[in-house]
């Protein structure tokens, strides 16, 4: 998809960003919010993984703690992780860095993750050959300038559940493939990984086995163990993995090739044309969502400003709308829902699933 980047859309677009940006005190708020978020899920994840490893409980308890624990680590994925390695979490480098270490806990490279998400994704959404979030061959197909392959046909079937294997992917095959190869899909790596990168990527594996299968084993049968550790796994990924397709790979968002300009002056049209967010508007589980992705579902404002806490994304969302809306260049893209958002990015694997469809 082509997409038109006039000059009065630049000029105001640029300015309207400009004007609706938060103050200092707005920010500090924020992020005071953010870290009591943080207390609150590190709680959950200490009580929740107390009550389905160490403790005497009967099974369906064991279940409860064991879907709480899911729903603590996406958080900590989306809420801390993902804030951290942006420098939205604090002020201070060092603490940013710290709270980054909690995606090395949960089985992926923090290193490896800014320079695939940081660089690639934020610098070039929806570009092909770079964007690797949208490079998931040979399995998918997910834009209309990927080769097409026989069994994309139905893909709109059988991705959803390879979605849940995701993270054991990272955690055995993915991350060392990438420092091995010293690429990320088309791209090389920054810079080359040596023992001060490479150390903490295994240290960082090591401790995730050891607090998600090695601790387990000490208090219950090795079969319980792997069976909720594989079954948890899907979950955390498959959760991860759609929540971040929804802003991107879904109907009306716009995919170029490298040639097409995204940078400079073209920025924030380009961001605005490949990405979507969604509204949260039923109360409970609308609430529910917003508070366990961690402002992923302003993934417009996340992506004009990563390092922003993402508690400051609902007020700067409204007031970018709004600032908009009165713009007739522009293309604010909102999901009425996450229900609508998941049969948009259905229908999108099922139009991808056609050998047809290409960029135009």
């Amino acid at each position: 998809m082509n997409i038109d980047h006039g000059g009065t859309a630049l000029v105001d677009l640029a300015g309207v960003w400009r004007s609706i940006l938060p103050t200092a005190g707005e920010i500090r708020a924020a992020r005071r919010r953010l870290h009591g978020k943080a207390i609150c899920i590190a709680g959950l994840v200490a009580m929740s993984y107390w009550g389905l490893v160490i403790a005497d409980f009967g099974a369906v308890l064991r279940v409860t703690c064991a879907a709480l624990l899911v729903f603590g680590l996406v958080a900590v994925a989306t809420n801390i992780m993902h804030d951290a390695n942006h420098g939205a979490f604090s002020r201070l480098r060092w603490l940013n860095r710290l709270a980054s270490y909690t995606g090395d806990a949960l089985g992926l490279s923090s290193w490896l993750w800014r320079f695939k998400h940081n660089t690639l994704h934020h610098g070039s959404p929806n570009v092909e050959g770079v964007d690797s979030d949208i490079d998931q061959a040979p399995f998918a197909r997910l834009s209309p300038g990927q080769p097409w392959r026989p069994w994309h046909r139905l893909q709109h079937f059988y991705l959803w559940p390879l979605y849940g294997f995701m993270a054991i992917k990272n955690l055995l095959i993915g991350d060392f493939k990438n420092l091995a190869t010293r690429r990320i899909g088309d791209e090389s790596l920054h810079s080359r990984p040596g023992p001060a990168v490479v150390i903490p990527v295994l240290v960082g594996k090591l401790f995730h086995v050891g607090w998600a299968l090695v601790v387990p084993l000490v208090f219950n049968p090795w079969w319980v163990v792997l069976v909720f550790y594989v079954c948890m796994s899907w979950l955390v990924g498959f959760t991860l993995a759609v929540t971040f397709q929804l802003a991107h790979c879904v109907e009306g968002a716009a995919f170029v090739d490298t040639t097409a300009p995204h940078r400079g002056p073209d920025f924030i049209p380009h961001q605005l044309h490949t990405t979507a967010n969604v509204a949260c508007t039923v109360p409970v589980l609308g609430s529910v969502f917003r508070w366990i992705v961690g402002g992923l579902d302003h993934q417009i404002e996340h992506h004009l400003a990563p390092r922003l806490p993402h508690t400051i994304y609902p007020a700067l969302g409204a007031r970018f709308r709004r600032a908009c809306d009165g713009l007739s260049s522009t293309n604010y893209r909102v999901h009425t829902g996450v229900w609508a958002a998941l049969r948009s990015h259905a229908r999108w694997l099922k139009r991808m699933s056609h050998p047809t469809t290409a960029l135009s």
